[in-house]
């Protein structure tokens, strides 16, 4: 085994060797009857001290391992831990400070993805929206203020309106439209999805949802819908025919209709006018003023 005469690393040489390079700091070196001796002809490594020095503390600090471990298998009394070095308390602390910004940080990032992956995977819901120039029916999202008609590509708005006054301009949409009770709407024709009247409507409505009536009305103009219910506190006149595809009455009510569905009058109904019906149904105290025409 030769010993580097620079840095002490001891490595195996050929016997035959004259001379060699240390694998540890790379300095060159003679060897003479099997020792090694420094190379005057070749400079000195600048590296090789350091070297050195770094083998001894490597020493030094496997012996303090071994010395610890000797005393932890055979403890006599307790000791106090050595102070670390300020400097090196401070690296501990920022590391450690470090590591906690960084579980911030993928806390945050879970968050966010979590919420991008909940808003993918919720599902749109969609609805039947009728449109205003051709009445072709086409599918919608619920949450959308407007849409196109795929068959005739007009603009159908999707705008709900809650009128709490006196109204009497355009309606024209396929959202829902509230009258409230002391709003008055005079002299248009309110075109919706559901419409609910709770005040005093004097017009027309063209609905291709529902039309509930809760007050007393005088509905002058035409008046169509999926679905017409009156309320039993209603007193409602039309004075053109109603056409509709279901009707529930079960207020006073004045009017013709014709109901391509089923019409059914409840016990507080009175119903003044002429029925033309494919199917009906009359609750025990409903009255009925009128013609009924069956066709199915």
């Amino acid at each position: 085994m030769m010993i580097c005469p620079e840095c002490q690393h001891q490595q195996p040489e050929s016997k035959i060797a004259v001379s060699t390079y240390c694998r540890s700091c790379s300095s060159h070196y003679k060897i003479i009857d099997g020792k090694a001796v420094t190379d005057s002809n070749i400079p000195k490594n600048p590296f090789a001290s350091d070297r050195s020095r770094q083998v001894n503390s490597d020493e030094a600090t496997e012996k303090a391992y071994e010395h610890k471990a000797h005393e932890a298998e055979t403890p006599d009394e307790p000791q106090e831990a050595p102070a670390q070095p300020r400097s090196h308390s401070l690296e501990l602390d920022r590391t450690v400070e470090t590591l906690d910004q960084i579980d911030d940080l993928r806390a945050q990032l879970s968050k966010k993805v979590s919420s991008a992956s909940q808003f993918f995977q919720r599902k749109i819901e969609r609805r039947k929206v009728k449109c205003l120039d051709c009445e072709h029916e086409h599918d919608a999202p619920s949450e959308a203020s407007s849409t196109l008609c795929p068959a005739c590509g007009a603009y159908v708005s999707l705008k709900n309106y809650i009128i709490n006054n006196h109204w009497n301009g355009r309606i024209e949409t396929r959202g829902n439209v509230t009258i409230q009770k002391k709003a008055v709407v005079t002299d248009i024709i309110v075109r919706c999805h559901d419409i609910v009247v709770l005040g005093t409507l004097k017009g027309g409505i063209d609905c291709s949802g529902d039309i509930t009536l809760n007050s007393h009305s005088k509905i002058m103009g035409q008046v169509s819908c999926r679905r017409l219910i009156i309320d039993k506190r209603a007193n409602v006149a039309f004075a053109n025919e109603v056409k509709c595809e279901e009707a529930i009455i079960d207020g006073h009510v004045t009017g013709h209709f014709v109901c391509r569905g089923k019409l059914h009058l409840k016990k507080k109904a009175v119903l003044n006018g002429n029925i033309v019906v494919a199917n009906m149904t009359i609750d025990k105290g409903a009255r009925h003023n009128g013609q009924i025409s069956i066709q199915p």
